[in-house]
């Protein structure tokens, strides 16, 4: 059925609002601070066959990977047999999911008894069982880490408010009003894109409104095609590195081949190092939605509807069972890592072709830092999940933002006040810049930071992973690298502990834990810097070194 374009535009803006409607009820339902506050979630409304019509700008890595997921759905469920009662959660790294705290949740919409299209909800959940709370380091496969859902129908009105999928969830979480609450919040933003695709269809009809959801995704396409071909066509390569975990080793390697042609783009990984024995493993969708991000970044149109159709001129392979895509049963926890070495490795190889639209490398990595409390009164858990960034890299155009979560997780700093409001077992001491901490260059590297927490209970522990704790962000065309992370403990007897980029530890009262995330590198020969931006950081206190320690 052909759509004339005032119809696209007034049709495929109600389509695009829903999404957006959607994020804003799931944040004001959340109970967690990390979907309430750090914003770790994302949303999409779903055509009847399983294509992602709109999405909200949410996390890019999850708001990617939702296709991935609900593609891995659909070929196990036929849409025929799902009525308007069933719901499916999912969250399985290896077919589709990202790693198991993101759970995804899809509800069929239905109107006058026809499939409309699915709400598709993801959120980070604080606890989803595993061997430690909130965050297990160690584990060194997927069953450590906790519940893995299948992804099958199941009755909300049996299952759920109180049913056998309800308690499985109570029975195996620590903290489980807080991840109940969440899921409730994930049913309500779905609720309301049953309501408003209902509304949509009954105003236009049902062939219209598919229609237009088809137009949407070609029209997506042509944009996306459009844009990948202003890229001069060649083969680019380059390669990023991880610091290699606990268990031994110096580095691990990230590396990707980028071909151009036209207006179709290959972006290949073999050479990467394969997948590791703890968590730093990334599911393959996780892998796919980091080159996405990364080439639509680099792109002269920046507006471009995220839909199904921006998948079909990409395409992306990654060595089974590296660390860009690993063979069950890895464990995946801390994929972002891989995740966003992929991202920029993907930048770096284009740098060459687009050098006025890179930026040099960011911190780019998500600092996870879970703190948790058992009472030994009451035995219940307080568990809290922070997702913290680092100094994003400089490019042609400017410095690099400071203080940032990394460009595909984009959650927002939770307010130290909101903390110190929900939780009663630690409180921040510090949130500061940390000055210097930005690579030199004509533009200079965005700064890190740091965020010290304080347990005011015996027993909380505290359990964090990170990245470039040896080697810092690196800059491009003569810019310097951005400075390290680093952990540390300040015990009560006034000694300090230096932790490990992965690492665990239990505080007493009054000791502190203090993390220190890396700036962004620099983008050009720090002598054409010009020496009013100079004067001007030296005026700010942005460039004076910190103290070694």
């Amino acid at each position: 059925m052909p759509v004339d374009p005032v119809t696209l535009n007034i049709v495929g803006t109600a389509l695009a609002a829903i999404p957006r409607e959607m994020a804003a009820n799931l944040r004001r339902a959340a109970f967690s601070s990390v979907v309430r506050e750090a914003r770790d979630y994302a949303v999409a409304l779903v055509d009847p066959r399983g294509n992602v019509v709109s999405q909200a700008e949410a996390i890019p890595i999850m708001t990617a990977g939702i296709s991935h997921a609900i593609a891995a759905v659909l070929a196990e469920t036929d849409p025929a047999t799902l009525t308007a009662d069933d719901a499916i959660l999912y969250n399985d790294p290896f077919r589709g999911g990202q790693h198991l705290q993101d759970i995804y949740l899809f509800t069929p919409i239905f109107h006058e008894g026809a499939l409309a299209g699915f709400a598709a909800s993801v959120a980070h959940h604080v606890d989803i069982g595993g061997g430690e709370p909130g965050l297990t380091i160690n584990a060194k496969e997927v069953f450590q880490e906790g519940l893995r859902l299948p992804g099958r129908p199941f009755s909300v009105s049996r299952d759920w408010h109180g049913g056998f999928v309800e308690q499985l969830f109570r029975l195996n979480v620590r903290v489980p009003d807080l991840v109940v609450g969440d899921l409730n919040a994930q049913f309500a933003a779905n609720n309301v894109a049953a309501e408003r695709l209902r509304e949509l269809v009954a105003r236009h009809g049902p062939e219209l409104t598919a229609a237009v959801m088809d137009e949407l995704q070609d029209y997506a396409e042509r944009r996306l095609r459009d844009s990948i071909a202003e890229i001069p066509d060649g083969d680019y390569a380059a390669e990023e590195i991880i610091d290699a975990s606990t268990w031994g080793g110096d580095r691990h390697h990230v590396r990707v081949a980028v071909r151009v042609r036209g207006s179709d783009l290959e972006v290949d990984f073999t050479g990467t190092d394969p997948q590791v024995p703890a968590n730093l493993n990334c599911p393959f969708a996780s892998t796919v939605s980091s080159v996405q991000s990364a080439i639509r970044g680099l792109l002269r149109d920046k507006d471009i509807p995220f839909n199904e159709g921006c998948n079909r001129p990409i395409t992306v392979t990654a060595p089974y069972g590296s660390i860009l895509n690993p063979v069950a049963p890895a464990a995946v926890r801390a994929r972002l890592t891989p995740a966003s070495r992929a991202f920029d490795a993907v930048i770096r190889a284009l740098a060459e072709a687009l050098p006025e639209r890179v930026v040099a490398t960011g911190y780019d990595t998500t600092s996870a830092a879970a703190l948790s409390y058992l009472d030994p009164d009451s035995h219940e858990y307080e568990v809290v999940l922070e997702v913290l960034g680092g100094g994003w890299g400089a490019g042609a155009a400017g410095d690099g933002a400071d203080a940032l979560d990394n460009p595909i997780s984009n959650c927002a700093s939770a307010p130290v006040e909101a903390l110190e409001i929900d939780y009663s077992h630690f409180r921040v001491t510090e949130f500061a810049l940390r000055p210097g901490s930005g690579g030199d260059g004509r533009n200079r590297g965005g700064l890190g930071f740091v965020r010290t927490y304080e347990a005011t209970r015996d027993g909380v522990t505290f359990s964090a992973y990170s990245d470039r704790h040896r080697y810092g962000a690196r800059g491009l065309f003569g810019g310097e690298a951005g400075a390290t992370g680093g952990l540390e403990v300040t015990r009560s007897d006034g000694t300090v502990q230096r932790l490990s980029h992965i690492d665990a530890v239990t505080l007493a009262a009054g000791e502190r834990v203090s993390l220190r995330t890396g700036g962004g590198g620099g983008y050009g020969p720090p002598a054409e810097r010009p020496p009013a931006h100079r004067q001007a950081d030296a005026r700010d206190g942005l460039t004076a070194k910190e103290t070694p320690q």
